[in-house]
């Protein structure tokens, strides 16, 4: 989604937004950090979230809060027209979670500028009724993973 934003046009802004990501050490803290230095004021990042993984079953006030935050931000940038692409980073999973609410995100996306593109990514168990109003939406599949081999996650890859 990160280079998809900025191969378009190399004159516009982007924002990107990532959920569940309060921490450091992602492997696509390096991209986002080479394009701010090779376009300093056409990629604004924005992380929220705690440095844990947010389980079903387990969310805490944190993450409610945190979600929160990081939609406002969204919806902010959204309504504002400067970015022509936002990235709405793992923003699937967080409804999934039930720490978003969809109605708000589906308001957003039916008001933005026409000439604004909004990706939205991450996993769902239940496909939300906004997928049909976002200009792109990807998944990235597990066919196979070391983890079910009972390896531990690794920090910058899993998480």
């Amino acid at each position: 989604a990160i280079g998809i934003g900025i191969s378009q046009d190399k004159s516009h802004r982007v924002m990107i937004i990532q959920w569940l990501k309060g921490g450091k050490g992602y492997t696509e803290d390096a991209a986002i950090n080479a394009l701010r230095q090779s376009y300093p004021n056409l990629v604004d990042h924005q992380r929220c979230g705690r440095d844990a993984i947010v389980w079903r079953g387990q969310q805490q006030t944190i993450d409610y809060v945190e979600a929160e935050r990081g939609w406002e931000i969204a919806r902010t940038a959204i309504a504002s027209g400067l970015y022509k692409t936002i990235i709405l980073d793992e923003l699937n999973p967080t409804v999934d979670l039930e720490l978003l609410p969809e109605e708000p995100i589906v308001q957003a996306l039916l008001r933005k500028p026409r000439d604004t593109e909004v990706i939205i990514t991450g996993r769902c168990k239940n496909p939300p009724a906004y997928f049909q109003l976002a200009s792109a939406h990807s998944e990235v599949f597990n066919h196979k993973h070391y983890a079910e081999r009972g390896v531990e996650l690794k920090r910058g890859v899993d998480f």
